[in-house]
């Protein structure tokens, strides 16, 4: 399925305002997630000490995968932004068509068209 209408400049401006609110946005989680992996302080109340320390371990795994999750993110817009700049954003990375400005507008740091990422997700369905 190729696409031949490259964007306009009022969609990149668009698209680059999501792009950085995102990122904004990843860096505000990120320096949240950070401060819950901070040693946690003794606050046990009715809770025993074994079981406040199991919790505070608990929340800083997850807080540390979800920051390992938003630096994925924030490559991906990176690399977005450095497309941008360099006049290949829109263009899928497998085939080379333009991904169309409704998908970019939903996932703005895409790197494939529909038809590519269903064919990857595919193949690693079957994986």
């Amino acid at each position: 399925m190729t696409q031949d209408q490259s964007l306009t400049a009022s969609q990149l401006a668009e698209l680059k305002e999501l792009l950085q609110a995102r990122r904004q946005d990843l860096h505000k989680q990120m320096e949240q997630n950070r401060a819950n992996l901070a040693p946690a302080v003794n606050t046990a109340g009715s809770v025993s000490q074994d079981e406040s320390a199991r919790l505070a371990n608990q929340t800083r795994e997850v807080d540390s995968a979800l920051t390992s999750l938003d630096a994925q993110d924030l490559d991906r817009i990176d690399r977005a932004l450095e497309a941008m700049d360099e006049g290949t954003y829109g263009l899928c990375d497998a085939c080379g068509c333009h991904i169309p400005f409704e998908r970019l507008k939903i996932e703005p740091m895409t790197q494939h068209c529909v038809a590519c990422k269903s064919s990857w997700e595919q193949k690693q369905a079957k994986v």
